[in-house]
């Protein structure tokens, strides 16, 4: 029977179903950001998510047998380490549950083993046409959905209602924009991949007239957004986006790498920083207005124009300016500290910290870390950490070398639009936690997205290595 399912990798046909599964996967987890989709039976989700899961680690393990290129994903070794760590922190607090670690461990091997080696396995040019398309879809995809939110804006429509115990917000709910989007926090991170593609997409050769003005426009519509949206992690990451991007483009206008040329760029990069920081809160206030235009009321003296308020309520009314963050890592923290080695494990930490700490603060509040760095420590205690963040410190350690040895060339505009998307993710795993331990869209691209430019890397250090 091996001998049969392993005969698969032999066939025309292995790379296509691989290629399907990877955007069907994309597709199911873009429905998962959109809030009607979760009025579909939690079943539905769950069969998915199993499936493809299934299909994910079949390729896996076809790959291991078969192609041995799996072996070549650059620092692969530190995750499988890190896997390790966290499935015995599952074994030592099974006690407390053993399914939704099973579900964590199985995001974190689809990440790690089928999203991250994907172009190791199957080429980096290969890969490379297969993340293009994924691109275009997602684009278009996401400018579909945030001009309908941005219509329900507008229109200051918004619904709250409840589907099988689920709770589906539509619309401006307390002030900000949900939209047809489940969580403006993830949304407004997936509107600033959008625009990073759309930017990216703009400069590959032979697209079409269509697709060029779905970009421009996507620009525009994905921006109004993560405005409307207010989202503050957005908003960091949008503009973490912009120092970054603007410091390495200015090489672009003058190469020259002299130290007075160094400061006047990171100089002029935190000036265009603070101007769009300022641009947004102006165009937040231009916004407030635009829905009297579609709700205009006529009195003797004319039209009548009303401002909404956008302002968010659990913002406004509290003078904690992290909105609860701080003490939630910290609690976060204190609990780590009780099983420090092995960690609490991804599913079962709030279980355990009810036994030892059931007094912390996030046991009382129910909260999770709201902080993917806080969360590896948490989940998986110093040993997962270590492995993952030397990975992590490692990967970003060889990126920068890679700009700084090319003196910042930014012609490949592909490779430049992975490594933004992949900063944006992590940055805002400051704030949310869902880079490995949940399957996000997000975490989707991050790993799928590293993997490439790490094997890209690795493979132009091969060449030089060769050429010398």
């Amino acid at each position: 029977m091996l001998m049969g399912i392993s005969s698969l990798s032999d066939t025309r046909y292995y790379d296509k179903i691989k290629n399907l599964a990877v955007a069907f996967f994309m597709f199911m987890l873009v429905g998962r950001f959109i809030n009607l989709y979760w009025a579909l039976p939690r079943k539905i989700d769950s069969v998915a998510f199993l499936g493809i899961s299934f299909f994910a680690i079949l390729f896996v393990c076809l790959d291991l047998i078969k192609n041995k290129k799996i072996y070549t994903a650059p620092n692969l070794m530190y995750l499988l380490f890190f896997t390790v760590s966290c499935a015995v922190s599952c074994l030592i607090y099974v006690e407390y549950g053993w399914a939704g670690n099973l579900k964590s461990l199985i995001s974190i091997f689809v990440s790690l083993f089928f999203l991250y080696p994907f172009a190791s396995v199957n080429g980096i040019e290969k890969t490379k046409k297969i993340i293009i398309i994924l691109q275009k879809i997602l684009v278009i995809v996401w400018f579909v959905v945030a001009l309908t939110s941005i219509i329900t804006f507008l229109f200051q429509y918004s619904s709250i209602f409840y589907v099988g115990g689920t709770r589906v917000l539509v619309g401006c709910i307390e002030n900000r924009l949900f939209g047809l989007f489940s969580d403006p926090n993830y949304a407004s991170i997936i509107s600033i991949l959008t625009i990073i593609f759309s930017v990216a997409i703009l400069n590959y050769k032979n697209q079409s007239k269509l697709m060029r003005a779905i970009c421009v426009r996507n620009v525009i519509i994905q921006f109004i957004y993560i405005i409307l949206g207010a989202s503050r992690t957005g908003e960091v990451c949008l503009l973490l986006i912009v120092l970054v991007s603007s410091f390495v483009y200015s090489y672009k206008l003058n190469p020259s790498k002299k130290f007075y040329a160094v400061i006047v760029r990171i100089f002029a990069a935190i000036c265009l920083c603070v101007f769009a920081h300022y641009l947004i809160g102006a165009i937040r206030i231009l916004l407030s207005y635009a829905p009297s235009f579609f709700g205009l009321d006529y009195s003797q003296s004319g039209f009548v124009f009303h401002q909404v308020s956008m302002e968010r309520p659990d913002v406004v009314q509290t003078t904690d300016i992290s909105n609860l963050r701080f003490r939630i890592w910290g609690s976060a923290l204190e609990i780590f500290r009780t099983t420090w080695l092995f960690g609490a494990s991804p599913r079962n930490a709030l279980l355990y910290a009810s036994d030892v700490l059931p007094k912390s603060f996030i046991v009382a509040r129910g909260y999770d870390a709201h902080n993917f760095y806080v969360a590896i420590l948490l989940y998986t205690g110093l040993l997962g950490a270590i492995f993952l963040g030397f990975f992590l410190v490692k990967s970003a350690y060889l990126i920068i070398k890679h700009y700084f040895k090319n003196h910042f060339s930014v012609s490949d505009a592909f490779f430049n639009s992975l490594a933004l998307s992949a900063l944006c993710i992590a940055a805002s795993g400051m704030f949310l936690s869902e880079i490995l331990f949940i399957t996000t869209l997000g975490s989707f691209f991050f790993w799928l997205f590293l993997g490439y430019i790490m094997s890209t890397i690795d493979c132009k250090s091969k060449c030089d290595f060769e050429d010398r």
